[in-house]
């Protein structure tokens, strides 16, 4: 398995191309469909699926170009299905935009497993930063969108946003996976489930009260 990251403009969002036997999916297109596709074109492989962790414009800005272009199917969560058609709920009003989005192709729910070459991507619903957001878990990888940073976590301030919703995702699910789980976040580097226990201190000041 490959793991690609891209970081675009906007905001710093990070998109992931994961390729395993010829086939890739994408996490987060938060980047233009050229640059994605000249990844996948060096490694020889095809998109085969497009995944949303959420439906914020810096994380699915070149969702319908990138699905036009390849023909691939998009994933996202039903609790956000709301945020794609207003601009005020989905954030574009923010940068200036009055933009709407195309509604995802395939429904996600907690502990789907969705395939490709020969992985298994798992499913886990982390609602907090919006109330339909995903973490995606493939092998010891966990990617994670706007739920979990590098010492950090994600704002609740947006619409369905909701902090204690967040710390339980962190706390009852993603701090239950393994301390080698890597955390590839939709914003920033790399971190581990070890090091966010130990060191972040968002959800460590959540655990005294």
């Amino acid at each position: 398995m490959q793991i690609i990251k891209l970081t675009s403009n906007m905001l710093s969002s990070n998109c992931y191309i994961v390729v395993s036997k010829k086939e890739a999916i994408v996490i987060d297109p938060s980047i233009e469909p050229e640059f994605i596709l000249n990844k996948t074109n060096e490694h020889n492989t095809f998109i085969k699926k497009i995944i949303f962790t959420h439906a914020h414009i810096d994380h699915i800005f070149y969702s319908s170009q990138l699905s036009e272009l390849t023909k691939a199917q998009t994933y996202g969560h039903k609790d956000d299905l709301c945020l794609y058609n207003d601009e005020h709920k989905n954030g574009s009003i923010l940068f200036g935009m009055r933009k709407k989005f195309m509604i995802y192709d395939n429904e996600l729910k907690d502990n789907d497993i969705i395939t490709f070459g020969d992985k298994k991507a798992k499913i886990i619903h982390t609602p907090g930063h919006t109330k339909g957001c995903i973490c995606i878990l493939i092998d010891n990888y966990l990617f994670t969108g706007d739920t979990l940073f590098f010492e950090s976590i994600g704002r609740t301030d947006l619409y369905t946003g909701d902090m204690d919703m967040l710390f339980d995702s962190i706390k009852n699910k993603l701090y239950k996976l393994p301390d080698e789980t890597v955390i590839l976040p939709g914003h920033g580097i790399k971190s581990t489930i070890k090091h966010e226990k130990e060191n972040n201190p968002y959800v460590y000041e959540s655990q005294q009260y």
